[in-house]
């Protein structure tokens, strides 16, 4: 596996991105059709874009992607996301049905239309594959995010590559955030979506930077389908993309200071293990105790406890950072929890659950939760 510093401009597509204000435009354009599938909210509130692209089955050409404005809970939503890719379809020279889109923001607010496709005119006139294109566009999806986040990789031949906004309301039980992705991998409609499902519930399924779903979550794949390869190598390939954007997201957690890997075992099934690292990461109570250096385990058996029936006195629990490990609670017994303290201090950590009745196990990925993530949060409008 070769990684690639292309994010999703993998051969054959080009992106761009600008900025005006609160709003930024991102475009993603392939040279011709692509295969497209996708994964989206659950929430029962879903914005605009969301519920046009949840009709869209055939090829896409492009992708359009506002931030700014999430175009959710207003009447006019869909007829203004419509506007959108009209006006975009007109510029690329392309049906609407050919063209993906995608918006992030606060809910509640009528979108500027013209605002955004002025920005689209403006973005298409930069679209490029160099370093300085792919930078624009994954920026200019940026609200509260520290960092723009892409990631690619080459696994014999198949490429796939992906950039995505996203740092709160992130607790997804489908995707996350805003993701786009790329790849070359000949695969029919129905093996791409398969494999796009069963990576986006291992990675993206298995964040949490605060407990709240958002009502625009979406992860849209394009495969211009210029590569044969074995649905295995595709595989391999989607999910180092995915779980590395989706760690990115989790530890760009809003006002976080330490990125937290959580992992499950020793329990009865796969859902379970998922169901106590999901439990884990969302705990408020857990996450303010390792951003002020507590080992506190037991919210950590409190948490678990709210999900999966287990027996306290077998668990085990341990930190690790850097370069140490130490274990706070063998089989139910707690211990000193000095050297844990001095773990706490490292800014990559790592949390293991031991509940010792199975063999599965389960991995995710959060942040602590500071006091800044109340100020962003209460300031945010």
């Amino acid at each position: 596996m070769e990684e690639l510093d292309v994010g999703v401009c993998i051969g054959g597509f080009k992106a761009a991105g600008v900025r005006d204000g609160k709003y930024g435009v991102a475009l993603i354009v392939a040279d011709g059709d692509c295969e497209y599938v996708g994964a989206y909210t659950r929430n029962a509130v879903k914005a605009a874009p969301v519920e046009l692209m949840m009709e869209r089955t055939g090829p896409l050409r492009a992708v359009i992607a506002n931030s700014g404005n999430a175009n959710c809970c207003m009447k006019t939503g869909v007829d203004d996301a419509k506007k959108i890719v009209d006006e975009f379809s007109k510029i690329l020279g392309c049906s609407p049905e050919g063209i993906g889109v995608a918006s992030t923001g606060i809910i509640g607010r009528k979108i500027d239309v013209e605002k955004v496709t002025g920005l689209a005119y403006k973005a298409f006139e930069k679209l490029g594959d160099d370093a300085k294109s792919i930078e624009a566009a994954a920026k200019s999806l940026m609200t509260t995010d520290s960092f723009s986040k892409s990631f690619a990789v080459d696994v014999n031949g198949v490429k796939v590559g992906g950039i995505a906004k996203g740092a709160g309301m992130i607790d997804p039980s489908m995707a996350t955030m805003l993701c786009f992705i790329t790849t070359n991998a000949r695969l029919s409609k129905e093996e791409l979506g398969k494999t796009l499902c069963e990576v986006v519930d291992e990675t993206f399924n298995m964040i949490c930077v605060d407990g709240d779903m958002s009502t625009n979550d979406t992860v849209m794949l394009l495969s211009n389908q210029t590569q044969a390869c074995s649905r295995e190598d595709f595989k391999t390939a989607l999910g180092r993309v995915c779980v590395e954007i989706a760690k990115m997201i989790a530890f760009d957690g809003e006002g976080a200071t330490k990125r937290v890997t959580v992992e499950v075992k020793g329990a009865k099934t796969i859902e379970d293990a998922r169901k106590a690292v999901k439990a884990i990461s969302r705990s408020n109570l857990v996450r303010t105790a390792i951003a002020g250096g507590n080992p506190n385990w037991g919210r950590i058996t409190a948490a678990v406890g709210t999900v999966v029936d287990y027996d306290w006195r077998k668990m085990s629990i341990s930190y690790s950072g850097g370069g140490e490990t130490y274990m706070i609670v063998e089989c139910g017994v707690g211990q000193d929890l000095k050297p844990a303290e001095k773990i706490l201090r490292n800014r990559d950590l790592k949390l293991t659950v031991n509940l010792a009745i199975g063999d599965a196990s389960a991995v995710g990925y959060t942040c602590d939760m500071t006091e800044a993530y109340v100020k962003i949060n209460k300031e945010y409008s």
